[in-house]
């Protein structure tokens, strides 16, 4: 579960309030020192020496403890051979990004999680077209301090007309890219120009991929069955809930204005359930639902790749 607690900011570039109503809104296009002041990213991460508690401390061999700056809260412990890629290289590598001259972007939502121990930035592309719908494709950079990852870049898209989100698994592409080095800036320009072509294949299949599911015919109702199971062993209230989420999909599937062009075909219902898992409001709006909804937004939804897999085997 990831979560915004209090030494956590954000910021966004669009004039939104970004992440249903966390965070701050911040108008035009940002270098990254004014991004990295505005998200409060200037700290830093200070390797410390752990030791074991007792009597008599005694410091523990090959680990570190990866220490914020200014809050001194530990972030995690990790090898003493673990690098730490500073938010300034981070950033300095998305000014890479921005700054290749052969695709067009800009800075739109930066900040932390778990009090600095995720950092991350949304960078936008020019927007497209898929099947005739126009789309905002985006670079999700992600970064953890507490080692559990390393710097990775995450695409995705959002379909403007609904605001869904496209993350569609493709065995042609990748998705998820490994950011290799950023201390040199020769090695940050040579990854840049690689996640850019990378960026720009998985984008271009996106629209191949979708396509294709356009001008197949499909039915919803098997669809959901798999994808929301109903059993025996389940209680009233689950039966209840996957049964209504169903209608709700199949719902959108037959009457959504936007989605008429597609009606009775796999991507229309790629698209139905795209529409569910973005926008739906929960029953209960929890403390940490905005936080959930950013996690699937820059990591992917189990769910939609779930629902992936079950269109293309029942798609005709």
């Amino acid at each position: 579960m990831h979560g915004l607690m209090e030494s956590d900011f954000m910021f966004s570039g669009r004039g939104e309030v970004p992440w249903h109503g966390i965070g701050t809104v911040l108008d035009g296009v940002l270098t990254s020192d004014e991004a990295i002041k505005t998200a409060r990213l200037e700290w830093t991460v200070d390797q410390k020496p752990i030791f074991a508690a007792g009597n008599f401390a005694q410091e523990i061999p090959g680990f570190v403890a990866n220490v914020r700056s200014d809050t001194k809260e530990v972030l995690g412990i990790v090898s003493e051979r673990y690098c730490v890629a500073q938010n300034r290289d981070v950033f300095a590598f998305a000014d890479e990004l921005i700054g290749n001259g052969r695709v067009k972007c800009t800075y739109e939502t930066a900040g932390s999680l778990f009090n600095g121990r995720r950092v991350f930035m949304l960078v936008n592309m020019p927007k497209g077209r898929i099947v005739g719908d126009e789309y905002q494709p985006y670079l999700c950079l992600s970064n953890a301090h507490d080692g559990s990852a390393c710097l990775q870049v995450f695409l995705t898209g959002i379909r403007v007309v609904c605001n869904n989100t496209l993350q569609a698994a493709l065995h042609t592409a990748t998705r998820k890219i490994s950011i290799r080095h950023l201390s040199m800036m020769a090695q940050r320009q040579e990854e840049a120009l690689r996640t850019m072509g990378a960026a720009s294949k998985y984008f271009h299949d996106l629209e191949v991929f979708a396509s294709m599911l356009a001008g197949k015919k499909v039915n919803i109702t098997k669809i959901l069955d798999k994808l929301f199971p109903v059993s025996r062993e389940m209680s009233k209230r689950q039966l209840n809930s996957n049964n209504e989420v169903k209608e709700l999909i199949k719902s959108l599937f037959s009457q959504k204005s936007d989605l008429q062009n597609f009606k009775g075909t796999a991507w229309g219902a790629y698209q139905a359930i795209a529409d569910y898992r973005s926008n739906a409001e929960p029953k209960r709006r929890t403390a940490t639902y905005a936080d959930s909804k950013m996690a699937t937004f820059l990591d992917g939804d189990d769910v939609m790749a779930k629902a992936q897999d079950i269109i293309l085997e029942l798609a005709a």
